[in-house]
Formats: C-alpha cells, sequence, structure tokens
C-alpha cells in the first residue's frame, strides 16, 4: 500500500489509515518518482527526519510500510 505522509495533531507523520512512524520505524519512500529507498525515522528534538535524509521534508513523500 503506497500513501502520501501527513502530519498528526501530535506531531508524527502518518498515513491515511492511522499508521503513524516513530523514531526506529522502518520506512520506504519513493524517490525521484522511480525508486523506492528504505531507512529509518528518527527525531532530533525538532521533528521527525528520514536517517541519510535529513533535509527531506516527510510531509507529503509518497511512502510505504515495509
Amino acid at each position: 500500500m503506497n500513501n502520501t505522509l501527513t502530519k498528526n495533531w501530535q506531531g508524527r507523520y502518518e498515513l491515511p489509515d492511522g499508521t503513524y512512524f516513530t523514531t526506529g520505524d522502518t520506512i520506504e519512500f519513493k524517490y525521484d518518482f522511480k525508486h523506492w529507498i528504505r531507512t529509518t525515522v528518527h527525531h532530533n528534538l525538532e521533528d521527525y527526519y528520514l536517517v541519510g535524509f535529513p533535509d527531506l521534508k516527510m510531509d507529503g513523500l509518497i511512502v510505504r510500510k515495509p
């Protein structure tokens, strides 16, 4: 299942079905509309980010739970 991430009222990024991601969760996101990249979610005391892609905004990413 592929869906778009949005930030919920708790500050976590979630899928439309309510599944959310938090520190340590594995996630796959669509990179350059072609490739799936697997990484981990972490938090830097301000917001969540994807390991290896700290400047990539999570809100609006197309993702799937592996």
